[in-house]
């Protein structure tokens, strides 16, 4: 790799952690990683050579599966930008077909889940759910969701691994939100349960 390459792909991490150390999405998120925001254009393009710089830091390997490193919250930027290159997907669905007869309303679903070494969603189970939805929808949802979102393959030094052991969140918006808002307290909140 030549010194400009280097320089380069650095000016990148400088600016990845700069970003996400300023942002508000790490206060209080611990290790859960977003499969609703794929990972941006400029990172992604990069994102093998990257993560084999990086790989060592984020991820305890063994056998042919990895898992992420547990991080302190005085290291939130530093487990923000290991969830950002090895847990955000690189393809998101449009347009998520929601179980039958859910009533109107939000729902904040937590979840655990595995990356298998092809960049696939496996293993889907509900850990939590807050809103209209029941332990049984989310799941639905969730995995209806997880079957069409991808991840760039976890490949180090020319063999694939697999990602166990993650957890995610995602908050489902059922209807329209302005017809959400209307018939909801102001001091009630959006989680019911």
């Amino acid at each position: 790799m030549n010194a400009g390459k280097v320089i380069n792909v650095g000016k990148k991490l400088f600016l990845l952690v700069s970003v996400l150390t300023s942002s508000s999405l790490l206060l209080g998120s611990g290790l859960v990683c977003s499969i609703d925001k794929v990972i941006h254009k400029d990172i992604a393009k990069d994102l093998q050579e990257i993560r084999s710089q990086t790989h060592s830091i984020c991820l305890d390997c063994s056998g042919d599966s990895c898992a992420m490193k547990p991080w302190s919250s005085e290291k939130a930027g530093d487990a923000g930008v290991c969830k950002l290159l090895f847990c955000r997907p690189s393809y998101v669905p449009k347009g998520i077909k929601f179980p039958e007869g859910l009533k109107a309303g939000n729902s904040l679903i937590n979840f655990d889940y595995s990356i298998s070494s092809k960049g696939k969603i496996k293993g889907v189970e509900i850990t939590s759910v807050k809103g209209v939805m029941n332990q049984r929808q989310a799941y639905k949802y969730v995995t209806s969701f997880a079957k069409r979102t991808s991840f760039e393959p976890l490949i180090i030094e020319g063999k694939n691994y697999q990602l166990l052991s993650l957890s995610g969140q995602i908050i489902a918006i059922i209807g329209n939100p302005d017809d959400i808002n209307k018939y909801q307290a102001n001091d009630t909140g959006i989680w019911r349960n």
